[in-house]
């Protein structure tokens, strides 16, 4: 006997709760499948010193609304809080500089001091005498490969490679251009400089590009009211059951999800699951199963340190630090002084207590053994924040499996084609991470345009 609803989400992530949310406050019966024990996806938390704090995402763009909107339909809107320092650093060859105004690294400014310091004059020189060439990008596709023909591989290498490392846990030559920063080369090319249309870009914006908020005690906390907020309206919610296969009925124009020990039965059918797990699941399907399949998503993790150590509460590196992969001996790609970028984190743990977020996995790679993750923080943080003398007083390592989607060259080719299957798939949704939106901010903005258009599709059939 198969369970019916109006609508099934396979995912219980910040877009399998947000689509159900939607759905449900259009009076559609609607069922939510989480695979694992909890929601939330890479919205967590972890317990340190008796104190919870966020082990996923601990921010959202402001930039646009959409998070800000939900924030406030939720009613923690008087949360909201803004960090304390946004001024990150880089670190190539054991030497710290303040991040230059841009775009992924790449500088708004040719002769801005900042660019200066970290290129050498000679090296600003070569920049500014690349990018005042005339327009010669081709068939350079890549992040990496047009930045360093406009600009010159230092830009790359000092600038580039450590934020878009901090960002996407890649290396810039592995990411298309066109699926990083939307816009930007069409710009440059209508400019005939590269730096132009990255000043262009940012002067567009209401707030930097960077402009980021988040949730006093934690950002994790969306997803428990989130949660609340489902089950008020109706919403059944079932944790510990993955989804196995889904087809079609043409017979009754119903979806059919199936788990080991259920099947379930829909008019609409959102899966909101990472792109590989939605390869698996809609393995019946086979032209949209080997699309997703080459979404390529790469693991990170993180170590969460509570620490006491002198000097580091003088908050030495601002909100952090972005890291070169370049004779530094840092295997961390990133550290978040959490402590200094948000205010009750501070208060939370007091003037002793200082909490730093390292993060691991350049390009995806990670040990084997995720323990030893402790002993390269060890040797990670004295190095990076300088200190001589330092007490480890609680850690948490967690491991985000296949959570940051690396945009290759033919990723938007590759999406584009995803589209195109699915127009002949009614009623079928696909929502997440990497599918047109990255960060919570992207990922309600797409969550929430892909339901209206679903629903717009079901008035039309009606």
């Amino acid at each position: 006997m198969a369970t019916a609803t109006d609508c099934l989400v396979i995912g219980g992530g910040i877009s399998g709760l947000v689509s159900a949310l939607e759905l449900a406050k259009k009076d559609h019966s609607v069922i939510l499948l989480e695979a694992s024990a909890r929601l939330g996806g890479s919205i967590s938390s972890v317990e340190l010193l008796g104190h919870r704090v966020d082990s996923g995402a601990e921010s959202f763009a402001v930039t646009r609304s959409d998070a800000l909107q939900l924030i406030e339909e939720l009613g923690l809107h008087a949360k909201i809080i803004e960090p304390t320092r946004s001024d990150a650093r880089i670190m190539f060859s054991n030497k710290l500089y303040p991040i230059p105004h841009g775009l992924m690294g790449i500088p708004s400014d040719l002769n801005d001091p900042h660019v200066i310091a970290i290129l050498g004059t000679e090296g600003a020189q070569i920049a500014r005498e690349l990018d005042s060439h005339s327009w010669n990008i081709s068939d350079e596709k890549s992040l990496g490969e047009v930045v360093e023909k406009r600009m010159g591989a230092a830009v790359v290498e000092k600038i580039v490679n450590p934020i878009v490392a901090g960002v996407h846990a890649s290396d810039s030559y592995l990411l298309e251009i066109d699926s990083v920063l939307p816009g930007l080369l069409a710009l440059a090319q209508q400019l005939g400089s590269l730096h132009l249309a990255v000043r262009q870009m940012r002067a567009s914006s209401g707030r930097p590009g960077s402009a980021v908020s988040g949730i006093v005690g934690g950002v994790y906390q969306l997803i428990s009211v989130l949660e609340q907020r489902l089950l008020g309206l109706g919403v059944d919610i079932k944790k510990n059951t993955p989804v196995i296969s889904v087809s079609y009925s043409n017979a009754d124009k119903k979806w059919i999800s199936r788990t080991e020990q259920e099947e379930f039965r829909s008019e609409s059918l959102v899966v909101a699951v990472p792109a590989h797990k939605a390869a698996q699941i809609l393995h019946n399907f086979s032209d949209l199963s080997k699309s997703l399949s080459q979404i390529r998503a790469v693991d990170v993790a993180v170590v969460i340190l509570a620490v006491q150590a002198e000097g580091l509460s003088e908050q030495p590196l601002g909100s952090g630090v972005l890291i070169a992969n370049e004779g530094a001996g840092v295997a961390a790609k990133a550290a978040t002084h959490a402590s200094a970028k948000w205010k009750w984190v501070k208060d939370r743990f007091g003037d002793d207590v200082e909490i730093i977020r390292l993060s691991y996995g350049r390009n995806g790679i990670l040990p084997t053994d995720l323990s030893v993750l402790k002993d390269w923080a060890r040797q990670d943080l004295p190095i990076i924040y300088g200190l001589h003398g330092f007490k480890i007083l609680d850690s948490k390592v967690v491991a985000w499996p296949h959570s940051l989607i690396q945009m290759g060259v033919g990723h938007r080719e590759n999406l584009a084609q995803i589209a195109s299957f699915l127009t002949a798939l009614k009623g079928l949704v696909l929502v997440g991470a990497g599918l047109g939106g990255n960060g919570i901010t992207g990922i309600v903005k797409k969550t929430k345009e892909e339901i209206n258009l679903l629903e717009m599709e079901s008035a039309d059939h009606e």
